[in-house]
C-alpha cells in the first residue's frame, strides 16, 4: 500500500478458491489470519496445512483465529484453540477477535494472551473500533482498531494516544470501498490516521474476507 504500510490480509476464504494461492506473491511479512472453522475447528484440515505451510515457506506471518466472543469466553476454551493451533498448524501468532474495549481487565484474555507468549507466538486482539482502553497495547502486538465499511471510516476518529505508539500497532480492515480511486484515497487515510496494517476491499458483509477486491493487482503495486 502506500509507504510505510504493509498488508493485513483476514484470509477466510478456503483454500483453493483463489485467496491463499493469491497470497504467495506478497512480500515477506504481511500478515495474514487464518479461520478453518471459527477457530482451528476438531480436525486438523490438509487444505490448511498445506496452504500455511506455502505462505510460511514466503516469509508471511500466519495467525490463527480465536473469538473472545467479547470477553464472554473461558480462557480454558480458548487456550485448548491455540493448542489445535500449534499442533496442528504451527502459526506464527493467535488473532483474537471479538475482544471487548478494555481486553486488559478480561481475566481470561489476559490468560490467554499469557499462554500464547509462553508459546512464543505474537498476539493481535481485534475490537474493531477505535475507543479502547489505552492499557490494551501492553498485551498485544497488533490492535485492530478499525473494522468496518468505508461510510464508517470516513467518520471515524482515532484518540490522540495511538500517535504515542508505533503505527505498527495499529491495524484497519475496511470493507465497501468500492473502486481503485477510493481504494488510493482510503490506503492515505490509513496512514494519516496512524496504523501501519491495512487490508482495503470492495467485498461486502456477511463475509467480506471470503475473497479478494477487484482492484487485488493495484492494492498490491501500491505496497
Amino acid at each position: 500500500m502506500t509507504s510505510g504500510i504493509r498488508l493485513g490480509i483476514p484470509a477466510y476464504g478456503y483454500p483453493g478458491f483463489g485467496v491463499w494461492e493469491n497470497l504467495l506473491a506478497l512480500p515477506a511479512g504481511t500478515l495474514v489470519v487464518m479461520d478453518p472453522a471459527d477457530g482451528p475447528g476438531q480436525t486438523v484440515d490438509p487444505r490448511y496445512v498445506a496452504a500455511v505451510s506455502a505462505t510460511a515457506r514466503q516469509g508471511l506471518r500466519v495467525f490463527g483465529y480465536v473469538t473472545s466472543d467479547y470477553g464472554r469466553r473461558s480462557a480454558a476454551a480458548m487456550v485448548q484453540e491455540v493448542e489445535r493451533y500449534q499442533a496442528w498448524y504451527a502459526p506464527c501468532g493467535i488473532f483474537v477477535d471479538q475482544t471487548p474495549a478494555s481486553a486488559s481487565s478480561s481475566p481470561a484474555i489476559v490468560e490467554l494472551v499469557g499462554h500464547v507468549r509462553r508459546c512464543a507466538m505474537s498476539v493481535a486482539i481485534n475490537p474493531g473500533q477505535p475507543d479502547i482502553d489505552p492499557h490494551d497495547a501492553a498485551i498485544a502486538d497488533h490492535i485492530v482498531n478499525f473494522e468496518g465499511p468505508h461510510s464508517t471510516y470516513r467518520r471515524t476518529r482515532f484518540p490522540g494516544w495511538v500517535r504515542d505508539l508505533p503505527a505498527e500497532k495499529f491495524w484497519h480492515l475496511i470493507y465497501e470501498v468500492g473502486d481503485v480511486r477510493t481504494m488510493r484515497e482510503v490506503a492515505g487515510a490509513v496512514g494519516r490516521a496512524h496504523a501501519a496494517i491495512a487490508h482495503i476491499t470492495d467485498t461486502t458483509m456477511p463475509n467480506p474476507w471470503e475473497r479478494l477486491p477487484a482492484y487485488w493487482p493495484e492494492q498490491q503495486a501500491l505496497l
